[in-house]
């Protein structure tokens, strides 16, 4: 297969990821929004949506992908055999896989046995260990067990018997667990008629989508039916394709064989280089205007909402879209003026390469703090939710510049917001939290240095490293997705005059100021001597412990509090309740007729 159709294909495979990432994390926002508005305001929410398969149907879905994953780990110990080099970092990776499904399994089936009780001598013996958060304090002290042993032996006489043991013993424990709770799952619900499928309540934005395929397209009779069919198409695919300039992770290298793509390279240098005909970016198009590209399309969403105002014949609607027009204009300036800063402190336009600057100095975070709080500022109000939704304020214009819409159409516009929301938080990380890069992390391994003094080395497999940096962008992505969720049920609404002065007094100037500073500091370094940039390194390293501590403070802290016990309080947010409880509480009679 010639090196052309291969990158045809490397491209589409790339555009349908990215598009489904897209999509797939703003309908996971819809539920979350649904789900989180549900517990503020104690309301029914989304997890009461279910759906009802057979039996066999149910037992299918639990053994099918076990089966796989047992499969995929037989495969790999039969057919492909590590090197002696990489049987260690295999072993790691084995033993740290089948100690997190083997605890992950006992306490997933503890917790259910505790909530139906025991229907079986192993439901009995992990009742009788009590709370279920006891196995995963014991799955922790496994793995810092498994990992402190394999780096303390892996160079003295007994490393070889640590390899191979790790190696085959852990493998064999991720297939023990996997089948195991496999099967567990299909034995357990052998004896029932049918079995509810809920998945924590994402069925029902599915059942939404699902809906508005078959809900009348209304078109009003004076509407230019050209424009307000073409304006959610306007609206909807910029607001997705944006997100193609947007590296989710670094270079994926491979060796060239007879002209064509071979094997991935088991290792890389740290400053290592793939060849152009080898590499594989995970990115979709790599343009040298990036930037200008994500700004450009992303602009034309006001043209999407306000034809929709207009075309609509509704006053309502066309006071929407004007609304719609002259805020994002007014955020979109800031928004590219915040980035004046970062551009000229990474002397580039392309999104990989500042990813790059930054695993090579400091997150941007740390070098354009302004910038970031304003950028994230801007793109909040450029997505269009609370507390920056007065283009569609219920309260004042019905639904704004899209309330003569129904069915797929409406859902185009409703969801077009929610891909902004994925596509800014994607870009923020990208430009500010260093994208795919993660502390100490680098093409060959872990490296934590402060200065000149070196603390731990540790190789790893490119291809690992290369996947860990993707997942660290899609956690960076998500977590500022729920940031922008967060304040969308924390702060109220802005008036119309409320929203200008923030975007034309506050952030503007707030923009042209960081731009100024960022000139004169980035002269004053480039015209210090040597001593000044070293003392730049040694801060550069300095943010980078920062942000090891406090992610690993974090990732702690919420394991801490997903462990935590629930206690649920009363709040009385009245005058009223406060009195009738001090009174002895409220009276209530039996209804009747």
């Amino acid at each position: 297969m010639s090196l052309t159709l291969i990158s045809f294909l490397l491209f589409v495979l790339k555009a349908f990821v990215v598009v489904m990432f897209a999509m797939n994390v703003a309908v996971i926002l819809t539920w979350a929004d649904r789900r989180q508005g549900a517990m503020i305001q104690d309301r029914v929410g989304p997890n009461r949506a279910v759906a009802w398969i057979p039996t066999f149907v149910a037992q299918g879905l639990a053994l099918g992908p076990a089966l796989l994953v047992v499969g995929a780990v037989a495969f790999a110990l039969l057919k492909l055999e590590p090197p002696p080099e990489e049987l260690g970092q295999r072993a790691m990776l084995f033993s740290q896989l089948g100690i997190l499904f083997t605890w992950l399994t006992f306490a997933v089936v503890a917790g259910k046995v505790q909530t139906r009780g025991p229907q079986s001598s192993l439901d009995g013996w992990l009742s009788g260990i009590g709370d279920p958060r006891r196995i995963f304090y014991a799955g922790l002290i496994a793995h810092f067990l498994a990992l402190f042993v394999g780096l303390a032996l892996n160079d003295s006489a007994f490393g070889p018997q640590i390899r191979a043991l790790g190696y085959g013993c852990g493998a064999g424990l991720l297939i023990f667990s996997v089948l195991g709770g496999a099967a567990y799952a299909a034995f357990s619900i052998r004896n029932e008629p049918r079995v509810g499928l809920r998945l924590a309540g994402l069925l029902h934005p599915a059942a939404d989508g699902l809906k508005t395929i078959f809900k009348e397209d209304f078109i009003p009779p004076n509407a230019d039916r050209l424009l307000h069919s073409l304006a959610p198409f306007i609206s909807f695919f910029p607001a997705l394709v944006v997100m193609a300039v947007i590296p989710f992770g670094d270079t994926l290298c491979f060796t060239i064989k007879n002209g064509g793509l071979g094997s991935l390279m088991s290792s890389m240098p740290r400053d290592g280089v793939c060849q152009a005909a080898g590499s594989l970016r995970l990115q979709v198009v790599d343009l040298d205007v990036g930037l200008l590209y994500f700004f450009a399309l992303a602009g034309t969403g006001i043209v999407g909402a306000a034809l929709a105002g207009w075309a609509s014949d509704n006053k309502y609607s066309l006071l929407g879209g004007v609304r719609a027009a002259s805020q994002m204009v007014s955020y979109e300036v800031t928004m590219g003026l915040t980035l004046v800063g970062a551009v000229m402190v990474y002397g580039t336009l392309r999104v990989d390469k500042m990813i790059e600057w930054q695993s090579q100095n400091a997150w941007g975070i740390f070098v354009q703090p302004v910038a970031f709080f304003l950028f994230f500022t801007a793109s909040v109000a450029e997505s269009k939710r609370i507390p920056f939704d007065i283009p569609e304020g219920e309260s004042e214009i019905v639904a704004g510049y899209f309330t003569e819409y129904a069915g797929m159409k409406f859902a185009m516009f409703f969801f077009a917001e929610y891909i902004a929301v994925v596509t800014s938080a994607g870009l923020m990380s990208a430009i500010f939290l260093g994208g795919w890069d993660l502390p100490f992390l680098y093409r060959d391994g872990v490296h934590i240095a402060i200065g000149g003094t070196v603390l731990f080395e540790q190789g790893l497999p490119h291809v690992l490293v290369v996947v860990v940096g993707a997942l660290g962008f899609v956690l960076k992505t998500l977590t500022l997705c729920w940031l922008q969720l967060m304040i969308r049920w924390t702060l109220p609404r802005f008036r119309y005059d409320q929203l200008m002065r923030l975007g034309w007094r506050k952030l503007l100037p707030a923009s042209l100021a960081n731009v100024l500073a960022t000139g004169l500091i980035v002269m004053a370094i480039v015209s210090a001597g040597p001593e000044v940039g070293q003392f730049m390194a040694l801060l550069a390293d300095c943010t980078k412990a920062f942000l090891a501590i406090g992610g690993l403070g974090g990732l702690i802290y919420f394991i801490v509090f997903l462990v935590k016990p629930v206690h649920k309080r009363q709040t009385l947010s009245s005058s009223s309740a406060q009195y009738a409880i001090a009174a002895g509480g409220t009276r209530s009679s039996r209804m009747s007729a």
